[in-house]
């Protein structure tokens, strides 16, 4: 796999999808990301939340990455 940036896609509910494919909880995701669980957690947030962020594609990337070991 090879990071391209053009296929940037924050989308929370796509992400989640990405998370339910590792197998792995959040928390532990976060670790290997190396990014704080209250942050992951924004990352995966609904759009409409006060509290949700849009995550930047070195996020996404990790988490096909790890995805596609699974």
């Amino acid at each position: 796999m090879k990071p391209d940036s053009t296929k940037h896609n924050p989308d929370p509910e796509y992400l989640r999808e990405l998370v339910k494919k590792t197998g792995l909880s959040q928390r532990k995701i976060a670790r290997i990301i190396g990014v704080n669980e209250r942050l992951f957690r924004m990352y995966l947030a609904n759009r409409s939340a006060s509290t949700a962020h849009d995550a930047p594609y070195t996020v996404q990337f990790t988490l096909e990455c790890l995805s596609d070991e699974s």
